[in-house]
């Protein structure tokens, strides 16, 4: 039987927010990640507009402490990008720590091959997270939970490797880099890659885009290759 509490219980300590943290009450988060493999997988949209040394400032924010009562402790540390395993055209990104943090939980990561359309998943990572800790709520990991609505490949048939995973899910910004975990194994199946928005029809005269109930993630595998 699926323990979907334990399940996300066990692996919250796997997933870390990637920003800047110049000083206490200066932190930005530009979006999450997790830790697989010796290596800190995200998106490579998160260094869009950033300088070269904004990049080598980077660092993660991982959780080094899980107590009981929902109380957890985080820590800063100092991130490098793998120059090799950077990966535009299917936005993927592999970081290693410069520092490792004292204990490093791993997600196991599945086979996105073996994923049928209406499987449940869940995602789970730090959406909107600077304006949390700045409204006093502090580093937030949040949960969505939804299921595969349809899976793209790059071409017209099954020879093409999956490029795209469909998720009826509402992803905000900051999601962007989450694990994508497939409720059956708990294991990671797609990382969180974009969030589909519209544009307002509330507020016409303003540029507000509100999120729509869809979800893009790419497929493991593609980041699996990346890290061989």
């Amino acid at each position: 039987m699926i323990n979907l509490k334990e399940n996300i219980r066990n692996i919250r300590g796997s997933i870390v927010a990637i920003g800047f943290n110049p000083s206490p009450d200066k932190v930005t988060i530009l979006g999450s990640g997790f830790l697989a493999q010796g290596k800190i997988i995200t998106v490579a949209h998160l260094l869009n507009n950033l300088t070269e040394e904004q990049v080598k400032g980077l660092k993660a924010n991982v959780m080094v402490e899980q107590k009981d009562r929902d109380l957890e402790r985080y820590q800063w540390f100092s991130i490098k990008l793998v120059p090799e395993k950077y990966d535009n055209k299917n936005d993927l990104a592999v970081f290693e720590f410069v520092e490792k943090p004292p204990v490093v939980n791993e997600l196991e990561l599945g086979d996105s091959e073996t994923i049928e359309v209406g499987q449940d998943v869940y995602f789970i990572g730090f959406p909107y997270a600077s304006q949390l800790i700045n409204d006093g709520f502090g580093i937030t990991l949040v949960v969505n939970k939804g299921i595969i609505s349809n899976i793209k490949r790059d071409g017209l048939d099954a020879t093409y490797p999956r490029n795209w995973f469909i998720i009826d899910a509402i992803s905000n910004p900051g999601n962007s880099g989450c694990p994508v975990i497939d409720v059956e194994t708990n294991k990671v199946i797609g990382v969180m890659s974009i969030s589909f928005r519209t544009k307002s029809q509330v507020q016409a005269n303003l540029d507000i885009r509100e999120p729509m109930h869809i979800a893009g993630a790419k497929p493991i595998n593609l980041a699996k290759k990346l890290l061989q």
